[in-house]
């Protein structure tokens, strides 16, 4: 018994009435209790969110990518322009006509299949004349033309040295001459129109060149003329030069004479 107790017992011995005390040990500490956890705020997970969604359209897009990559690949291969054209030719025998192999095993010859001319046709009247030279016989000066390189003629007539006119309407006339300069003389070039209406040739466009200067290397010249006419049916158009022997005639397009309904 501890010193308490002893007291204690002491005055109840000596008739004192006290009250009674118990001697409680120490239990030992309790486990903390833990605090309940804050609420995290809504906006830190925003960030989250957004980094979610991201991955899942990177995802998306790297599907996309790769169908059509597959989608690509699972085409078949269009053959090539000389690959095709190898393979007729493979077909072909020395006569040039498609060979095919019957029921029989023979080889049967057919005709190559005729396609229509990739140039398309002018819509209105044309015409385009080069290779311009003088008759042998003939001094007026006028023009002869003919029909080389990328000369032609659509709705409209080509008569030797003029173009005869089919159809009324306004058209646009041009001429260019190559010639070499004049020395102390006078180039003219003319385009004239005919028609029944006049009993000579009307000038419609006319170009003058006169040159007398010091001796030197004569230089050689273009005259270009061009111009917008009402043509009637039967009208002609032809071309002439004044002192023809300047005209040089080096190549078929270094001359040349046409024109076009607008």
């Amino acid at each position: 018994m501890s010193r308490t107790g002893a007291s204690l017992s002491g005055m109840a011995e000596g008739g004192v009435a006290y009250p009674q005390v118990f001697v409680v040990e120490n239990p030992g500490a309790l486990p903390a209790v833990p605090l309940p956890a804050e609420p995290r705020p809504r906006w830190t997970r925003l960030p989250q969110r957004l980094l979610y969604l991201l991955v899942a359209l990177a995802l998306c897009g790297v599907a996309v990518e790769a169908f059509f990559i597959a989608r690509l690949y699972a085409q078949p291969a269009v053959p090539s322009d000389a690959a095709t054209h190898a393979k007729q030719q493979g077909g072909r025998g020395d006569s040039g006509l498609d060979r095919k192999s019957s029921e029989d095993g023979k080889e049967v010859e057919i005709s190559p299949t005729k396609r229509s001319s990739p140039v398309v046709k002018p819509q209105k009247p044309s015409a385009h004349l080069t290779d311009a030279h003088f008759p042998v016989l003939d001094d007026d000066g006028v023009l002869r033309w003919g029909l080389n390189g990328d000369a032609f003629t659509h709705e409209i007539e080509h008569e030797g040295s003029r173009l005869l006119i089919l159809r009324e309407g306004y058209y646009y006339i041009y001429s260019k001459v190559f010639f070499t300069e004049p020395g102390c003389a006078m180039f003219k070039h003319l385009v004239l129109r005919s028609t029944q209406r006049y009993s000579k040739p009307m000038e419609l466009m006319k170009s003058k060149r006169f040159s007398c200067s010091a001796p030197k290397q004569p230089e050689v010249l273009n005259s270009y003329l061009g111009g917008v006419f009402h043509l009637y049916a039967g009208d002609s158009v032809s071309v002439k030069v004044e002192n023809r022997t300047l005209v040089r005639h080096q190549d078929t397009s270094d001359n040349f004479f046409g024109m076009f309904m607008v």
